[in-house]
């Protein structure tokens, strides 16, 4: 999609940086001294990572350490090998995570509201993520990512340790506070609540009662779930947008170096960032007035602008000169193939098939739709076995679909484009070569 150049006048300047830190500050942050490896660290002392976070925050505030705190959904294969790696260490990330005081969190029932903003800077579609606080708890950043091909796509130890690195040269400059651009000091003093204490939580376990029996933990991706069915209760939610979480910096037309994080790699003739000025080999280090450190920090700034037309302020340096612009974006622009994301395919909107399709004997040959209907051990319950569809048919034809789609994207298609009390019409091959249709309202659950 190509967009206009968009001169940006004093005036929108002016009201971008009104509110948080000026361009003089941002001028100067952006202009610091890029950071160094992190020779201090420990490296002959294993990584301990806690799993009491409370005495984390001690040991933080009494050391001066930043912390670094991880989660991970230990029943989800996705950033497997990057979690074991990080939480194993290796010599290339030891140095810096040996000046971080580390947590270790598995169980998304800790995100803990009066630290952690979980519901705008936390991907929870991911099963590993990580924040980076100040002693105090005040929010540097964030890391992780995935993109619709995998999270190797999009994170990778060295980008892990740019990334540390960045967090830690950002924490020791002595003008750090001076800028007042950290997230704000934590109100312990408040009441503990988290994801179980919100009313979506309660609507999960009516409408999925085994979650209780058959899980020791909270998923990431069931905190999704438990916002959603906020915005459905209220009345506010709105399918559309789940196409529109965590777009990528291809949306806006950069393409980062995924080791280098924030480090431009490409730019996309004509897109938004072109139109900006920006261009290759250049450092994003702010946009939306959030501090940039890595990929997943813009994405997180992308995350919460509108999805309509919209001005992003970013901030990046050329040759170690910084510059100001804007992103002019246009509606749709968040668009992002999301299919992968377990709140989009096994989200808790839309209605199911009445079976989970599993591969049929055609199945990526080809030759068009081929899925089998899995109705569980027990088929003769399902609601649509009544209409003779059985688990051996194979499905070429769903109201007339018939293209070869990965499981995940026919799941998500059908989501999208049917509501309760739809008429679907299953077309199965016979014998022959003939084909047979199967009809099913759909129901509610």
């Amino acid at each position: 999609m190509k967009f206009p150049i968009r001169l940006i006048s004093a005036c929108l300047f002016a009201s971008f940086f009104s509110h948080a830190a000026d361009k003089a500050t941002w001028t100067e942050i952006l202009e610091a001294p890029a950071p160094t490896s992190a020779a201090p660290g420990d490296t002959s002392t294993p990584i301990e990572w806690h799993s009491d976070l409370p005495a984390a925050l001690e040991e933080a505030e009494k050391s001066g350490k930043p912390l670094l705190i991880t989660f991970r959904c230990l029943p989800c294969k996705q950033c497997a090998a990057f979690d074991k790696t990080v939480l194993e260490g290796t010599p290339l990330l030891n140095p810096a995570l040996s000046q971080f005081v580390t947590v270790r969190v598995t169980d998304a029932a800790q995100l803990d509201d009066r630290l952690f903003p979980y519901t705008t800077h936390q991907d929870l579609d991911l099963s590993w993520w990580a924040y980076f606080f100040s002693p105090k708890g005040e929010l540097y950043g964030v890391f992780g990512g995935k993109d619709h091909v995998s999270d190797e796509t999009r994170i990778s130890e060295k980008a892990f340790l740019n990334n540390m690195n960045a967090v830690l040269a950002h924490h020791h400059n002595p003008k750090r506070r001076s800028w007042k651009i950290d997230g704000p000091v934590p109100d312990f003093s408040a009441n503990q609540t988290g994801p179980k204490d919100r009313k979506g939580h309660d609507l999960l376990h009516e409408m999925r009662p085994g979650m209780a029996e058959h899980q020791t933990c909270l998923h990431c991706h069931q905190v999704g779930d438990i916002l959603n069915l906020e915005l459905i209760d209220a009345g506010d939610f709105k399918k559309n947008e789940l196409k529109d979480r965590w777009p990528l910096p291809e949306n806006v037309g950069i393409i980062l170096d995924r080791d280098l994080g924030n480090v431009i790699k490409m730019v996309e003739l004509s897109g938004p960032a072109a139109n900006a000025g920006m261009k290759a080999g250049d450092v994003i280090g702010m946009a939306d007035q959030t501090r940039i450190f890595g990929q997943a920090d813009l994405r997180g700034a992308l995350h919460r602008a509108s999805a309509g037309d919209e001005s992003i302020l970013i901030g990046w340096t050329s040759n170690g000169e910084a510059k100001f612009a804007s992103l002019a974006v246009k509606t749709g622009w968040k668009a992002e193939e999301n299919w992968w994301r377990k709140s989009v395919y096994d989200g808790v909107y839309g209605p199911g098939m009445g079976f989970f399709p599993l591969k049929g004997p055609n199945f990526g040959k080809g030759k068009g739709l081929s899925v089998r209907p899995w109705m569980g051990k027990q088929p003769a319950q399902k609601e649509v076995y009544s209409t003779g569809l059985r688990p051996n048919m194979e499905i070429v034809a769903i109201n007339g679909m018939r293209d070869d789609k990965d499981i995940r994207k026919l799941i998500t298609w059908f989501r999208f484009n049917h509501k309760v009390g739809d008429k679907v019409t299953y077309t199965v091959r016979v014998k022959g070569g003939l084909e047979k249709d199967f009809s099913f309202t759909l129901p509610a659950k």
